[in-house]
């Protein structure tokens, strides 16, 4: 027999404390004594639809709705839904919304639904009619994109939010996919638990429990004096427009950021909740050409190994660098692998918490004597210098430390140092090396002295007290970004992001540096910010991403290769070349000048090998596989260079009479490697399926061998 339960508000508001209290909080530390009670207690106004009014008894203001067109209130609940609700501090009882009804109560400045301060919290649990699934309003104060101040709508394919502000550009958006719940289809019809969070640094959208996406917050709420409504929006003529169609189970209004914890309660409690975090499918898989769900990207990426742990640390982006008024709202977070296979993925290591850091900048981890040091830039909004003066600033070099690499506590907010007088106003890029002849730190941050771009240059015994020395010139034009340093064998080698696929190398762990004799490597195309981390067995990584949508793209591994005379190469990583199924294409030897292979999967992994007389290099005619209209990979055997998409490796060795090419073509990249030791990336068109053209015009002065073709697995 299913188990009864009592309607009071007593008994339903005690299994949400219950719900709670036993309930830890999104950022793993447990909820306070004080926070083992309803969150519904000073909500402003709280509906739970036995009837139209403010169900909130604690507030002395009564928050009476109004029900316009086809609405029913306190319908009942069948027994399995209404213990849901009791579990949530519902009452078994529910609105339900036809076509064309509403609810709405006025809302004036200065009344308790005027929410105008700078924290906002609002839930809405609600089920959708699946058979009028459409795009339409839920629950607003709106007017106009001009005048809103909250708004939760419905997509054809996502839940999302709206806040306006005073001091963003633009509205601060957050959407939930419907096609990344665990059951797409059950998500038209199934029961959601929605909340919208604001505090002064962002809002977050929550369904189930789980923070969906983020917006960054510049200002505070923005005043509003549109009435509330549930079911419609009003218009900028102040006409409802209504569209929803489905059932409510209850609405609350907070003027203040709930806990996560709270969060965790209000959908069910922490057993129930979806416990994914905002990157993480959930599945473990690979990370390679990956990107984050919900419309962010992948930016510069940070990775560093330590105890047989890799840390793929990058920052995480929202609107292709667009965020808070185009400074970025970058923030570190990482996931880890021990074999490269299996990927945990891990908090927030540097967020975001106050408005007044624009962006987490790109940095570096150092790990010494058991503590790891987080060393980054922030691109603060504005910053009170020690002589009191407030200035905005592009970047703060701050610290943030941790003992066990997955959590970390920010020292502070305060910059570790100041550049002086010569140096331009602020500072970015950190990177730690440590001397392995005297044990001192070192550090390179990106900026320009006297007009020139450099690397300012500090030194510490303890990574926390540093003396500046001075700069480091690269000879390149501008600002040299983002520098990796690392030694393998007797060789020490920096790159910079400005240096376009080259490095340099010293036999001095602090230069001078000399580019060697050697190509470039380093992830040519369109892979941005190469930056390497060692890994288990010698080997060395180095990661970037992709910026064919501009910035934030896929993540991307290759492993770097260490030859005799210390040059450096460029390889696939073998643990993480994307599985295949069975070939659809398998040749031995193509004989044709031209060949054309088509309905291709859309996905899929190409190797193929030319062979050739490598005496007649300078006469061969070049050889074309094109992969879209007007994508080619073109072998070019007078400049020993191989062409992909526009981008070029040089200097290919073509001695030996043969070559081979495993490329990958995922749904917007195509990844090459030549011979084992030369890579290249660039875009690729989104199709349906492919089609691969060969055309060569060496005929049969070379040979194209053992082709393959193979789908990439799902």
């Amino acid at each position: 027999m299913p188990k009864r339960f009592s309607f009071s508000r007593v008994g339903r508001l005690t299994l949400l404390a219950a719900a709670l209290a036993a309930s830890p909080t999104l950022a793993d530390s447990p909820a306070s004594a004080d926070d083992a009670k309803s969150p519904f207690a000073d909500a402003v106004a709280f509906w739970n639809f036995a009837d139209l009014n403010d169900a909130n008894v604690n507030n002395g203001a009564a928050s009476v709705l109004q029900a316009f067109g086809d609405v029913e209130i306190g319908v009942e609940l069948d027994e399995t839904a209404k213990a849901e609700s009791l579990l949530r501090g519902g009452d078994g009882k529910i609105a339900r919304i036809s076509k064309g009804g509403y609810l709405r109560i006025d809302a004036p400045h200065g009344s308790e639904l005027a929410v105008d301060g700078s924290e906002l919290t609002f839930c809405v649990r609600l089920r959708y009619d699946a058979t009028v699934w459409q795009n339409s309003p839920i629950f607003s104060k709106h007017g106009g994109h001009e005048r809103l101040a909250y708004n939760l709508y419905c997509l054809d394919d996502a839940l999302g939010a709206e806040i306006g502000t005073t001091g963003n550009n633009g509205l601060l958006r957050c959407r939930a996919l419907r096609s990344e719940t665990r059951d797409p289809e059950a998500a038209l019809t199934a029961w959601r638990d929605v909340v919208c969070r604001v505090d002064e640094a962002k809002v977050e959208l929550f369904v189930d429990g789980r923070c969906y996406d983020e917006d960054f917050v510049l200002g505070t709420l923005r005043p509003n004096d549109v009435a509330l409504t549930i079911g419609a929006q009003i218009e900028p003529d102040g006409k409802a427009r209504a569209g929803f169609v489905g059932e409510i189970d209850h609405i609350a209004v907070w003027n203040r950021a709930l806990s996560n914890a709270e969060i965790a309660a209000l959908s069910g409690g922490s057993d129930r909740v979806d416990p994914r975090e905002r990157t993480d499918l959930g599945d473990g898989a690979s990370l390679q050409y990956w990107t984050p769900p919900n419309a962010y990207g992948v930016g510069d990426c940070m990775p560093f190994y330590v105890d047989g742990v890799f840390h793929f640390m990058y920052l995480l982006d929202k609107g292709r660098h667009g965020a808070k008024n185009g400074l970025g709202a970058h923030q570190w977070i990482q996931a880890t692998s021990p074999d490269l296979k299996n990927w945990t993925h891990r908090p927030f290591v540097v967020p975001i918490d106050r408005q007044n850091e624009g962006s987490i900048c790109t940095g570096c981890v150092y790990y010494h004597k058991g503590v790891y040091y987080a060393f980054y830039a922030n691109r603060a909004v504005e910053y009170e210098m020690p002589d009191g003066e407030k200035r905005k600033t592009y970047g703060l070099l701050c610290l943030a430390t941790s003992k066990d690499g997955i959590h970390f506590e920010k020292k502070g907010y305060d910059p570790i140092f100041l550049l002086p007088d010569g140096y331009s106003w602020g500072t970015r890029d950190p990177q730690i090396f440590q001397d392995p002849t005297d044990g001192t730190f070192h550090m390179y941050i990106t900026t320009t002295y006297r007009g020139k771009g450099c690397w300012a240059h500090a030194t510490s015994q303890d990574l926390e007290n540093w003396t500046l020395t001075d700069p480091i010139y690269t000879h390149m034009n501008g600002e040299p970004e983002c520098p990796d340093w690392f030694r393998w064998g007797d060789d020490y080698y920096v790159v910079a992001n400005h240096l376009n696929g080259y490095y340099k190398t010293s036999k001095s762990p602090t230069g001078p540096w000399e580019v060697p004799n050697a190509p470039n490597i380093l992830m040519p195309g369109i892979i941005n910010v190469p930056q390497t981390a060692a890994f288990k067995d010698g080997r060395r990584l180095v990661c970037g991403w992709s910026r064919e949508r501009g910035f934030g793209g896929s993540a991307v591994f290759h492993e770097l290769i260490r030859f005799d005379d210390g040059t450096l190469g460029e390889k696939f990583v073998p643990e993480m070349i994307p599985e295949t199924d069975a070939p659809v294409v398998s040749e031995s030897e193509i004989a044709e000048s031209e060949r054309v292979w088509a309905s291709l999967p859309t996905r899929c992994r190409v190797k193929f090998s030319l062979s050739y007389d490598p005496k007649r290099i300078d006469a061969l005619r070049d050889v074309v596989f094109k992969y879209a209209d007007d994508k080619e990979l073109r072998v070019v055997f007078s400049e020993r260079a191989v062409y992909l998409g526009g981008f070029k490796i040089e200097r290919v060795d073509m001695s030996s009479g043969n070559l081979t090419f495993d490329c990958v073509l995922t749904s917007n990249l195509i990844d090459i490697c030549v011979d084992d030791k030369r890579t290249l990336t660039a875009d690729l068109p989104s199709a349906s399926e492919r089609s691969l053209q060969l055309l060569n015009d060496a005929g049969a002065a070379v040979k194209v061998k053992s082709l393959e073709i193979s789908p990439l697995k799902d």
